[in-house]
C-alpha cells in the first residue's frame, strides 16, 4: 500500500506527515525518515518532551554537545544541537496535539 501524506507540521529540518489512509506518522529529519503508527509516535513525543538537553548532552567529534534520541526502532537513534533539539521538541509536541486531534475525529 503507497500512503498518502499530509504534512501537518513543518520545520526548519523537521516535518511531521500523516496518511490520510493507514494514519502511519511520518518523521522527517534532514534525509533520513521514521516511520511510527500513532500510539508509536505519542508514546516518543511525549517521552521526548521530558527530556533535559543539559543533563544528558554529551560531547560530539565536532566539539559540539549534542544529545542522542532513541526512536521505536532499536537501531535508529538521532543526534542534535541544542538548537535542533529545541526545534525538535516544539515540531513534535505541535505534532502530537495534531495527531491525537485526528485519532479522536476518526473515532466519531
Amino acid at each position: 500500500m503507497i500512503c498518502n501524506p499530509e504534512l501537518i507540521v513543518n520545520g526548519t529540518y523537521f516535518n511531521v506527515s500523516q496518511c490520510t489512509d493507514c494514519h502511519r506518522v511520518g518523521l522527517y529529519y534532514k534525509n533520513l525518515l521514521v516511520g511510527f503508527n500513532p500510539k508509536q509516535f505519542m508514546a516518543f513525543a511525549q517521552s521526548f518532551s521530558e527530556i533535559n538537553f543539559e543533563k544528558a548532552a554529551v560531547r560530539f567529534p565536532d566539539d559540539l554537545e549534542h544529545i542522542v534520541v532513541n526512536t521505536c526502532h532499536r537501531d535508529i537513534q538521532f543526534t542534535f544541537t541544542k538548537a535542533e533539539f529545541e526545534e525538535f521538541r516544539e515540531t513534535c509536541q505541535k505534532a502530537l496535539i495534531i495527531v491525537k486531534a485526528n485519532q479522536i475525529l476518526r473515532v466519531k
